[in-house]
């Protein structure tokens, strides 16, 4: 596999440097820019889950693992 970088200029993407490749060759593009509003959604998500409470699953994992707990050993 090879990297390209290439600029898209409203309608095609321009490699930055000459490529060595066929007429029509097929090229998967990855685009390295971020999704601000995805990313500002999964903060509040984030934010969300440790201020809004408790989690059964993690009240579980505290009563399991708290010290003399044997239920952590019983439970397989």
């Amino acid at each position: 596999m090879t990297a390209i970088r290439a600029i898209f200029d409203g309608k095609t993407f321009v490699p930055q440097q000459p490529v060595s490749l066929p007429a029509q060759a097929e090229a998967l593009v990855i685009v390295e820019q971020e999704d601000r509003g995805a990313q500002e959604l999964l903060d509040a998500e984030v934010r969300a889950y440790y201020k809004g409470g408790s989690d059964g699953d993690d009240e579980d994992w505290a009563q399991a693992v708290r010290p003399q707990s044997q239920q952590a050993w019983d439970e397989d």
